[in-house]
This record gives C-alpha cells, structure tokens and sequence, in this order.
C-alpha cells in the first residue's frame, strides 16, 4: 500500500472518530431537553393535583364564612323576636330563622362533600408528589451524567484533534486538502476496492482500475465518485 494512503486511512479514521464524538455532543442537549421535558410534565401533574386540592379548601372555607354569617343572622333574628310584641313580626322572625336554618343545612351538605372529595383526592396528591420525586432524582442523575460525558467527550474531541494536526503533517499539502474536500462532501474519502466495486459510492469500477490500483504505483480515484481507492485483493 502506497505509504499516502497509509497516512490517509489513519487520518480518515481519526477524522471519523471525531464525527462520532461531534454528533455525540450535539446529541446531548435534545437528551437534556428530553429529560426536562419529563420533569416538567411530572411537575405540572403535581401542581394540578395541588391547585385542585386548594380549591377544595378554598370552597370548604368559602362555605364555612357562610355558615358562620347565617348563624350570626339567626342570632339576630332571635334577639328581635324576643323583643317584639307583636305576633306578625315574631312569626316572621321565626320563617327568617327556619330558612336561614335551611341555607345553612344545605351549606354543610355541600361543605362535607368537598371534604370527601378532597380526602378522595390525597392519594392522587401523594402518588404525584411520589412521582415528581422519583422523576427529579432519576432525571438529577441523568444530567449528571449528561455531564460527566459531555466533559468526556470534549477531552476525547481534543486529543484527537491535536493527533491530527500531527498525523496531517507528512501529507502533502495538495493531496491533503483533496482528502479534506472529499471527506467533508462525502463522509468518506478513502475507500478499498471490493469484489470489483468502489465501496463508496458501491459502483462497479473497470479492469484496469482495479490492476492500477494493485500496481500501487500511483494515487488513484474512482471515476464516479472520485473517492481515493485503493485494494487489499490478491
């Protein structure tokens, strides 16, 4: 093997760990999201969980200001009526109290109702409250790990680019930028000639290229692709 393709497939292969490790590191904030996306819904759960049980209790206490101001209105009542004289007025007293007795009993029908229905509530409240924790501490440690591997990542990323800069060096400067331009359109810039065929673009090259490829006298590229070939057939 021509020693220009020698230093080129190491290149390639440096170049394509790089990639690797890039996508890698652009995959990691949508992972991020991801998972404050599931903290987030675990945490909407619970505050609507919640904000039903405040209503709850802001109706109870609603209902019990109300109760409280028709018994203060009955109390009134029957001050007045023990001080009148006139039957009229102390009958009429007596329909005010039996009705706002009336509103009350329909006010604590629907105030102990609310209650139940809040109790119905608590277990939904604590299975949310139970689910927004285990989903913090499961996504606390995602993101940790997020990070370790981020900062992993960018070490690996570096070392490999400061190998590069040395392994490009012996290249020359034309067949370098060549490779650069191919591998930058195509993903692949070097590639071996298999079973007739260039295993990048996986066309089908002539006799002749495949015998000029085994000469190894001379870089060679395929005529469709222009990929740099070479072959490791007998």
């Amino acid at each position: 093997m021509l020693l220009p393709i020698e230093q080129l497939l190491i290149l390639q292969h440096t170049d394509q760990q790089v990639c690797e490790i890039t996508q890698a590191l652009c995959g990691l904030p949508e992972e991020k999201k991801a998972c404050e996306a599931a903290l987030e819904k675990a945490a909407k759960l619970l505050l609507a969980v919640q904000a039903r049980a405040q209503e709850f209790e802001k109706e109870i206490k609603k209902l019990e200001l109300e109760i409280l101001s028709k018994k203060e209105q009955i109390a009134r009542y029957r001050t007045q009526q023990l001080a009148t004289r006139k039957n009229e007025e102390y009958t009429a007293f007596l329909h005010e109290i039996a009705t706002a007795e009336q509103v009350i009993s329909t006010l604590e029908e629907r105030q102990l109702k609310l209650m139940e229905e809040g109790e119905a509530l608590l277990p939904e409240r604590e299975r949310a409250q139970e689910i927004n924790a285990i989903e913090q501490k499961r996504v606390n440690a995602i993101l940790g790990t997020l990070e370790g591997r981020r900062i992993n990542l960018e070490a690996r990323k570096k070392e490999l680019l400061d190998q590069r800069t040395s392994l490009s060096m012996p290249i020359e400067e034309e067949l370098l930028e060549h490779y650069e331009r191919l591998f930058k359109s195509r993903g692949t810039a070097v590639v071996p000639i298999e079973h007739g065929v260039c295993t990048g673009c996986h066309m089908k090259v002539t006799a002749q290229t495949i015998l000029t490829a085994k000469a190894e006298k001379e870089m060679l590229n395929c005529p469709q692709c222009g990929r740099i070939l070479f072959t490791e057939e007998d």
